[in-house]
């Protein structure tokens, strides 16, 4: 059995940020791990726009325009999602990989996630409404998982092809070779993998895996005055120390504290954690690809950082950058 444990921190409240990419206690733009200093003003725009993570992100800019995450395939491994919850509009196709005879989220941390990164209700936007969202069941009521649960659903997310793929969820071994191994065959498969750093900060040394692991973008939680937030977890890669170095994660932050997102059947709540940044920045991630072409997807840089650069450029630039690079190719 793998080790494994949600990233939420339901004792402590999540809100939201603003440009579109970065999360951590309390969403925000994507940033590399520099932290940039924010104004009294905008401190207190913040506070005022915290319940809409969306709106601190300013995806509307993008809503306007005509994106919202069309034809992108989200894969979201958490505890599911019930089928006629209301706050969705797009929900493809929900598996069971566990041993319980159901489909349905009976712990909310699915839904949570999943209404971070698609849902429509008002009180609790998600960034991309219209995102194919793909529900993996692959933890029970009882939060157990294992290690096969893991690899065969990985497959299959591999055979249909998705295009993002959340885990809001992790643990401490990074020895568990084939789960190692498989999510490298899941990124060298073009899917981009996004995954919560942990909640086992303030102490360095901390990181979970899969998030630790050198081709998945790991994201941590910082708080309105940027700073990184106390339960984050940080520090160097261990399983590269016994080679002689190791690299420091998370890639990026983003607001992760008083976070609003679903409830199980309907309604809104908050939650903090880095299970709470890792979908705002796969939900911008999902939106930010519906800008580029469906048959172009695949060939935008495949590496963390090269992505992270990109998502990071202001929205003229990137747009920019997607013009010049079908261009030339």
């Amino acid at each position: 059995m793998r080790a494994f444990s949600r990233q939420c921190n339901p004792a402590t409240p999540c809100s939201l940020l603003n440009l579109l990419m970065s999360f951590s206690e309390k969403e925000k733009h994507f940033h590399h791990l520099g932290l940039s200093n924010s104004s009294l003003n905008w401190s207190r725009h913040l506070l005022m726009q915290r319940s809409q993570v969306t709106s601190l992100f300013r995806a509307d800019a993008l809503w306007r325009k005509g994106y919202t995450g069309a034809k992108v395939k989200m894969a979201i491994f958490d505890t599911r999602i019930r089928a006629d919850h209301p706050h969705f509009r797009n929900i493809k196709e929900r598996t069971n990989w566990t041993n319980e005879d159901t489909l349905n989220d009976n712990l909310g941390h699915g839904t949570f996630v999943a209404g971070v990164i698609a849902g429509e209700d008002a009180e609790c936007l998600g960034f991309a409404p219209d995102t194919e969202i793909y529900a993996f069941r692959v933890f029970t009521d009882a939060q157990v998982s294992y290690t096969s649960w893991f690899l065969d659903a990985f497959n299959y997310a591999i055979a249909i092809n998705m295009d993002v793929l959340n885990l809001s969820i992790g643990g401490p071994d990074y020895l568990d070779l084939p789960f190692v191994e498989k999510v490298w065959e899941i990124t060298a498969n073009n899917i981009i993998m996004v995954s919560a750093i942990g909640n086992d900060g303030p102490l360095y040394g901390t990181l979970n895996n899969p998030a630790d692991q050198s081709d998945v973008i790991g994201v941590g939680g910082i708080d309105y005055s940027d700073h990184i937030a106390s339960f984050s977890s940080r520090g160097m890669s261990t399983w590269e120390i016994p080679h002689g170095y190791g690299r420091v994660k998370p890639d990026v932050v983003a607001y992760g504290r008083e976070i609003m997102g679903s409830k199980i059947s309907t309604g809104c709540k908050q939650l903090s954690g880095t299970s709470v940044a890792s979908p705002v920045v796969a939900g911008v991630v999902c939106l930010l690809l519906s800008i580029i072409p469906e048959n172009r997807r695949k060939e935008i840089p495949d590496h963390p950082t090269q992505m992270i650069v990109f998502f990071s450029l202001p929205s003229v630039a990137r747009l920019e950058w997607v013009r010049r690079f079908l261009s030339h190719h």
